[in-house]
């Protein structure tokens, strides 16, 4: 995940006792998760964070390639027959192979034999060789998982397939963390799991929650965006990549070829969902404004979004060239530019870590 995505609000008066906000992190899906709600009372705050965090590690435990005892790393063993997995997992595999199909293969979620290719290159930072490469391809594709939402049964139609959930787990736990409080009484609250960001109804005296959207590319504008029970994800090569001969190798790869991008982009998405967030703009990473020009149709099959798309075109010195593009409805979520306002000393910083909260929850 790229950039600084920013939770900043600032407040204009002393919150009552039935509006105080309550900010905790904690460590879960390999970085730190923020969760931002308003509740009448620490104590009460401290419950439905408890509550919340464990919603995200019991998805992390259903989704995560990483450990050896998750549905998923059983799923590569197993499924080799018609198996039934969880509720999670059907839902998260549901709305990826909806992605697969509309980007046509631009997002794919069947190619863990490329990741796991490509996170050895980076540990050793040497590039795969086309064998490599050809290797981990015969074990991917979308078209070889066989999934019936009905029944929650899943098959692979051919040997080897593995599961990668890095580029839509975290936003459908952010937003998974979100409905939780909902369904708790807390309907005030924001999660972010590094790039990805759900939230859910405005603060007290707001008309939503304030995100600012810096990308790690130079001459890239930096804008706020407001919102309200919708999700934010943005994705691009800030902090996964590696440089071999001067040419640097993206953690992000193209699933039909292996190949990892080379191209300095990053994409950023709002979505209700947090799921399609987050997986279509890994999806624009790769496609880019090709993926862009066909938006309608995506939507029509994945459901409403809007996004924009930061290119680097040219690096000369400190001086840099960048192309913006967005969909048409991009603007209807950006702040007015205006002069720096006082930003809340607790305001998140999603993708690199910020300060501590003043509660938080037990383990």
């Amino acid at each position: 995940m790229i950039c600084a995505l920013i939770l900043a609000l600032a407040s204009t008066q002393a919150p009552s006792e039935a509006q105080t906000r309550f900010t905790f992190t904690e460590l879960a899906m390999g970085c730190e998760v923020r969760i931002e709600l308003i509740a009448a009372s620490e104590v009460s705050a401290v419950e439905l964070a408890r509550g919340a965090f464990e919603r995200v590690r019991a998805i992390d435990e259903t989704l995560s390639d990483y450990s050896t005892s998750s549905e998923v790393t059983r799923l590569s063993r197993e499924a080799t027959v018609e198996t039934r997995v969880s509720l999670d997992l059907a839902a998260v595999l549901r709305d990826s192979l909806r992605v697969s199909r509309a980007t046509n293969g631009a997002f794919d979620v069947s190619t863990g034999a490329l990741s796991h290719m490509w996170r050895s290159a980076r540990a050793t930072r040497t590039l795969p060789t086309q064998a490599e490469l050809a290797r981990a391809l015969d074990h991917c594709g979308y078209a070889s998982v066989q999934f019936d939402e009905g029944s929650r049964t899943l098959q692979w139609l051919r040997p080897g397939i593995r599961l990668d959930f890095g580029g839509i787990g975290k936003g459908y736990a952010a937003q998974a963390a979100v409905e939780y409080l909902r369904s708790k009484g807390a309907p005030c609250s924001l999660c972010a799991i590094a790039g990805d960001i759900a939230c859910g109804e405005a603060p007290p005296g707001r008309s939503g929650w304030s995100i600012e959207l810096s990308h790690d590319l130079e001459g890239a504008p930096s804008r706020r965006l407001t919102l309200r029970n919708q999700s934010v994800s943005t994705s691009g090569d800030a902090w996964q990549f590696i440089e071999v001969n001067g040419v640097r190798s993206s953690h992000i790869y193209d699933p039909r070829t292996g190949h990892a991008l080379t191209q300095r982009i990053g994409a950023t998405v709002v979505s209700r969902h947090g799921a399609i967030a987050d997986a279509i703009a890994t999806a624009l990473c790769v496609d880019g404004t090709a993926l862009l020009a066909r938006h309608a149709e995506v939507a029509q099959a994945v459901g409403e979004f809007e996004g924009q798309i930061v290119e680097l075109l040219v690096r000369e010195g400190a001086a840099a060239t960048v192309r913006v593009s967005a969909t048409p409805n991009w603007s209807s979520f950006l702040e007015s530019p205006r002069a720096p306002a006082a930003v809340d000393r607790t305001a998140a910083t999603a993708a690199s870590g910020s300060s501590g909260s003043p509660a938080r929850p037990p383990m």
